[in-house]
Formats: structure tokens, sequence, C-alpha cells
């Protein structure tokens, strides 16, 4: 739903070149949140900028300003879906320092994969077919087939409709983990910070659900843990350290009763999303890697101490509330 959001607030009104102003701009704002200046928003759930800053005072200029109507775009995608009369519908919208992947030069209808899925528009201004699809043959019951478009989608009423087939794929989303927990079972949630296909807010309002009914945050984190990963796109990648052995912490989790207080990131150069997959841990001394971060178990975040190398996750420590 909110891809067809995202995708019509920007077709035709927000370009490529718009963004990429928008992104530097955000993570100059929020870069030093961690005390480092890596290009990597540490925080995004707590970086505020205001598109309006970058308002033209005189005639367009692409990659300079943005019209008015390009900053109630940007707005609006932030915001996530709304009704008509601004009621929200979703759990918001991408976080600060996703914006360079809301579209995608390269997306063709021909293709599917990261590339095609998951921009919300390609640099022709056409919106993402994956929602069509997927309301298409999926979303709806009945499924109203290859006559629906995404412009039949209306966010007055269409929303109510998904519930019959949310209800199928819902299983995932329920917060009640008292079996499981009895049962010895332990989760490691990790989400990307700047993931705009599965947004954060999505991994955090379940995390805070499960909280509210086990009981708080100590008889939650005994046995689940989230762990949002800062500059890291969706599932892998981006310019965060994203590569993690996740695998490893929940075994000594399991077998060894080692819970994750934190778990070592590492940033691995040129690596694509495929070859992402592929890294084994320990990772390979003679791959490239540009720096080490920790990641706490939400809502900790790391930040610099202030002293020793900026490259090393040894130099940074947990801040944040724990209660």
């Amino acid at each position: 739903m909110y891809y067809l959001w995202s995708g019509r607030t920007l077709s035709g009104v927000v370009h490529q070149v718009d963004l990429k102003l928008l992104h530097d701009r955000v993570v100059a704002k929020c870069d030093m949140d961690d005390g480092v200046k890596d290009g990597v928003i540490g925080d995004p759930l707590h970086c505020h900028y205001d598109p309006a800053e970058l308002s033209c005072k005189g005639a367009y200029r692409a990659g300079e300003c943005l019209t008015a109507p390009q900053i109630e775009a940007v707005k609006k995608v932030y915001a996530g879906p709304t009704t008509s009369k601004g009621e929200k519908i979703y759990t918001g919208g991408p976080l600060p320092g996703s914006e360079m992947n809301w579209m995608n030069s390269s997306a063709r209808e021909d293709v599917v994969g990261e590339e095609y899925c998951c921009a919300y528009v390609d640099d022709s201004g056409a919106i993402s077919r994956y929602p069509q699809m997927y309301f298409a043959y999926i979303g709806f019951m009945p499924a109203p087939g290859p006559s629906w478009k995404s412009a039949d989608f209306d966010f007055d009423r269409d929303y109510k409709r998904l519930r019959l087939v949310e209800s199928l794929f819902g299983a995932a989303d329920n917060p009640d983990l008292r079996k499981f927990k009895a049962a010895g079972g332990k989760m490691i949630m990790y989400q990307g910070g700047q993931d705009h296909s599965d947004i954060p807010t999505d991994a955090i309002d379940y995390y805070d659900t499960v909280e509210r009914l086990m009981g708080g945050r100590s008889n939650t984190q005994d046995f689940f843990r989230l762990f949002v990963i800062p500059g890291m796109n969706h599932c892998t990648t981006g310019p965060g350290a994203f590569a993690i052995d996740y695998d490893g912490y929940l075994e000594a989790w399991v077998e060894r009763g080692q819970g994750p207080d934190k778990m070592i990131g590492a940033h691995v150069n040129g690596t694509d999303l495929v070859e992402s997959f592929t890294l084994t841990f320990p990772l390979d001394p003679k791959l490239s890697v540009s720096f080490t971060r920790p990641v706490f178990p939400y809502p900790l975040r790391a930040k610099y101490k202030g002293s020793g190398d900026t490259n090393n996750a040894d130099n940074f420590v947990a801040i944040g509330s724990t209660h």
C-alpha cells in the first residue's frame, strides 16, 4: 500500500537529482549523531530535517532547490499513507537516509529483482508494477485480476479490504510469543535503518507491541531482541556496517546462553546484493573492510566514545534508555 502511496506521490513530481539533493542535506544534518562523520545516519529514528529548507527562492534549479509541490511530495513519502482526511493508515514511511532508494534509474518491467520491485518509481516516472501485481492477484479477495490498475486503489476505502488476506499472512505479526518463550525459543530480529522496502517502523511497531504484551523490556529481551542496523538497505548492503554474523550470535544465545548485548558489523567494500548473501564468518581477511561498528539492542544505539580509531567498533559505546 505504501509503495502505491509513494509511487503516486513522487511520479512526475520528484526526480533522482532532487532526491540526491535531499539525501545529501539529510545526511549532512544527522551524520554526526553518533559522533562520527562517516556518511551514515546512526539514529534515523531521531533525525529531523525539514525539506522546506530546500525551497527555491526563485526559479526551480534541478539539483539545487525544491519546488513547493516537491517538498509536499517528500513530506508525504516520509509520513506514509493517509486517507484524504489525513487519517494515518500505516505505521509510517521510510526513514531519513533512504532517499536514494526511492527511485531507480535501471528499473524495467521485464526485470524482476531488487532493482525492479523495490523502487517506488523509475526515472521515467512510472510507478512500480510490484504493488499492481500484488493487488491484482493476492491483496484483495476475490482477486480482481489483470484488469485492476494501480490508479484504482482508493486510500479512503481499500485499506479496509486488505484484512482478509492479512489474516492469512499475519501469523508472523502475532505479538503473543509466550509459548515461544516457554519452549526456550530465542529470536534475533534485524532491520536495515535505511530500508525503504520493509520500513523500520514496521519492525519497531511489532517489537514494541511484543514488549507491551510480554510485560516489559526485561521480560522480552531475555528471549527476543531487535537490532536496527544504521545505514543498511533491505536485508543487507548500504553505506553502513551491514555484514553481521547473525547465525553465530543466535547460536551463542541458544547453545551457550550468551545473549547478544551487542553485535559487530563490518562494511565490506565492493559487495553487491548477491555477494553480500554469500559472505561467511569470520570474514575472509582478504576482503576490504573499511570500518566496523557495534549494533546494540533497540532502543540503544552506538556513539563514538571520543577517542581511538573511528573505524574500530571497540571505540563506540551504547547510549539511550534501557527502560
